[in-house]
């Protein structure tokens, strides 16, 4: 093996990235909002492609708007990549997402001052990974593995009413010309992703890194129940169809019965209520329910087992229930090959890691169907995230980003299957 002479990661540069991000998409109502498809995400993207090119490296964007920058290898062949996204939710933070990105720039600044690798190097940003918008997360990642076709995304719409190729078409994107930007099999030697923790594990456990053994997956359904909109002083309880009071009561059995396993989550995010007057008994209400785990079975179980008592709240209440699934998202393992590189590079650096599961789905979630793919955490102050409060301290994604650059070198010399 070759005496790895990678320098050290500087946690200014990956700073100051994220400052510069930080000047794009903030909300005046608070945070972050840099929607799927809008403007202020293209504008980030921008950024991305400014810093790579600066840096030497040859920037391509995709038809659905995955910028992609390259550094050739001393041999042509599959490619090792790394990545993350620069979308956020509505008023979320400026570390989900770009945390990542930030740490492949910073990877991309050290193999740019050294010999580079023997296979190319790639640094993703990848579009429209939350699902806030359409529902669906990822929508760039499952492009590029050919899991969305064009006209996945004539389906996909936001609350508007608006499709994915409408809004990418907007912001100067070509959704329909898709296909040409599958990534190929074999085209990719390895993935390797950094991202914020999310939650509290690594700040309760004193670790500054974590490595990700499985993803959970995420099935995600929007319910109406349908009542009948009366005036709120003329209409005696008895006689009440009360939408609002019947999705209440599911939304109390949603919480109750994600209690049941440790590794369940269930969350009942999205409440619309019509006519939403003070002086009005709901007549309609549109939730969206997501429930996640790492077991697809108990996902998908659970799911049903919500979708049977939504059911029943509903006869008992006289209302009507429909149900649309939006996305179903099985689990991931991660690959062990890659797992282990990122832990002897750790190892080799000094930096104390521990391995958990991620409750967050991610684009590694879908280039696993591609190529061996690992993933590492790094602290969220306090687990906030999707929030303005939202941080990362940079010197731990520098020094995350300095071990995804060790294990790229080291992966760079396996056969990788």
């Amino acid at each position: 093996m070759t005496v790895d002479t990678t320098p050290r990661a500087e946690a200014h540069r990956v700073e100051r990235f994220l400052a510069d991000l930080g000047d794009i998409g903030r909300d005046p109502r608070g945070g972050w909002s840099r929607l799927a498809f809008s403007p202020p995400e293209r504008e980030a993207h921008s950024l991305f492609a400014q810093t790579m090119t600066e840096l030497g490296l040859a920037v391509r964007t995709d038809a659905i708007g995955n910028t992609i920058a390259d550094l050739p290898g001393r041999e042509p062949g599959p490619a090792l990549v790394t990545g993350s996204h620069l979308d956020t939710v509505p008023q979320g933070g400026n570390f989900d997402g770009a945390a990542g990105v930030a740490a492949a720039v910073e990877v991309a600044h050290l193999l740019a001052e050294t010999s580079g690798l023997r296979r190319p190097f790639q640094a993703v940003a990848f579009a429209a990974e939350e699902g806030a918008r359409f529902g669906a997360p990822c929508i760039g990642s499952r492009v590029a593995t050919g899991a969305f076709t064009a006209e996945t995304l004539r389906g996909l719409l936001d609350t508007d009413g608006r499709s994915v190729t409408e809004c990418a078409k907007e912001v100067g994107l070509r959704p329909d010309d898709v296909a040409a930007g599958v990534w190929q099999p074999g085209s990719i030697a390895a993935f390797l992703e950094l991202h914020i923790e999310q939650g509290r594990v690594l700040e309760e456990r004193g670790r500054p890194l974590g490595i990700v053994h499985s993803i959970g997956g995420s099935t995600r359904v929007e319910l109406t129940f349908s009542g009948r909109a009366d005036h709120s002083g003329a209409t005696p309880m008895w006689l009440r169809q009360d939408a609002l009071a019947g999705a209440g009561e599911f939304v109390v059995e949603v919480e109750r019965r994600a209690t049941l396993h440790p590794t369940t989550v269930a969350t009942v995010g999205r409440l619309e209520v019509t006519p939403g007057s003070l002086t009005t008994v709901p007549g309609t209400v549109v939730l969206g329910l997501d429930v996640r785990d790492v077991d697809s079975e108990r996902q998908r179980e659970l799911t049903e087992s919500l979708l049977d008592e939504a059911a029943r709240i509903a006869a008992r209440r006289q209302l009507q229930l429909s149900a649309e699934l939006l996305s179903d998202q099985s689990p991931v393992v991660l690959h062990k090959t890659v797992q282990d590189q990122l832990a002897f590079a750790a190892g080799r650096l000094g930096i104390r890691f521990a391995v958990l599961a991620s409750g967050a789905s991610h684009d590694a979630a879908h280039i696993v169907k591609l190529a061996p793919t690992g993933m590492v955490f790094v602290p969220s102050h306090e687990g906030v995230s999707h929030a303005p409060d939202e941080w990362s301290d940079p010197e731990h994604i520098a020094r995350g980003a300095e071990v995804v650059a060790h294990a790229m070198k080291a992966l760079d010399e396996q056969e990788l299957v």
